[in-house]
């Protein structure tokens, strides 16, 4: 006795021969779960247990920022500040005179922010500067200008507010 296939019902196609159904799907954890597992756990021991010493890489860099930031303020003065234009109604300007004097042992560039005063003490413009590339020992002078939003009448005063 030979078995047939059945046949199937007439508007069903039949499958080709030597079709098999689609095996079931493996149990077990995908390949991007266990890449995700084995990074979450990485940075969980690294971080985890270096955090200690991260914390304190981080603390030393940021104080030795604050220190150099402190020794470029002293490098840094005001030696003008003149209110020429400041009465103008077209294009109120103020201008000022800074001088930078690189006594570190490193070349540096200072930004500098300088804030615009009036009479009552209430900033009424502020600019920055850049002074690029003194050496060390050198001295450098640099004119700035600062816009003024409307005329301004009395005394102007100019203040450095930040070095960086």
């Amino acid at each position: 006795m030979s078995q047939q296939t059945p046949t199937p019902p007439p508007g069903i196609p039949t499958p080709p021969p030597g079709y098999a159904p689609a095996p079931p799907p493996k149990k077990g954890m995908s390949k991007g779960l266990k890449i995700f597992l084995i990074l979450a756990i990485t940075s969980l021991v690294l971080c985890g247990g270096g955090f200690v010493a991260c914390t304190a890489l981080v603390g030393k860099a940021a104080s030795d920022i604050s220190k150099e930031q402190e020794a470029k303020v002293g490098h840094v003065k005001l030696t003008s500040c003149k209110a020429e234009s400041a009465g103008n109604e077209i294009f109120p300007t103020v201008k000022f005179d800074l001088e930078v004097n690189n006594s570190s042992k490193s070349q540096n560039t200072y930004l500098i922010d300088v804030f615009i005063l009036n009479e009552k003490g209430d900033r009424i413009a502020n600019t920055t500067e850049i002074i690029s590339d003194v050496r060390p020992g050198q001295k450098a002078t640099e004119q700035g200008m600062a816009p003024l939003s409307q005329k301004v009448s009395g005394k102007i005063e100019c203040k450095i507010d930040k070095v960086s």
